[in-house]
């Protein structure tokens, strides 16, 4: 990430829940909260029809950054779970330090694209 990119003012990090035995929860709606990188604090809210995430202008959640493909990942709600997918991006896609191609996310997860981290938040 750029050194030079640094928050102007906190942000609250959500901690994941505990005692669900690894096991994510279903839930009723999400939202994604931008805890680093441009557009510091912004949220966007996970609907039932798919998230398009990416460079271009005909995605949803646009990320202005040159490490992010035009059409980078997306996320979909399935089963009462929203699932993040690689869209075979050329750098990755990041949750929690780790890459990967499709999964289920949990209350707290931390997605990298690029110079951004989100913070997904899922309610019951």
């Amino acid at each position: 990430m750029k050194p030079d990119t640094k928050p102007t003012r906190s942000i609250p990090v959500f901690k994941p829940r505990k005692g669900d035995g690894g096991v994510p929860k279903a839930v009723s709606f999400g939202k994604l909260i931008v805890i680093y990188g441009d557009h510091l604090g912004k949220e966007y809210r996970l609907g039932p029809t798919r998230m398009l995430i990416g460079r271009t202008d005909q995605c949803d959640l646009v990320i202005d950054d040159s490490l992010v493909s035009r059409k980078h990942a997306c996320i979909e709600r399935k089963d009462g779970r929203f699932l993040l997918q690689d869209l075979k991006s050329t750098n990755g896609t990041f949750l929690n330090g780790e890459f990967i191609d499709v999964c289920v996310l949990n209350h707290g997860d931390k997605i990298r694209i690029g110079n951004t981290v989100l913070q997904f938040l899922g309610e019951e």
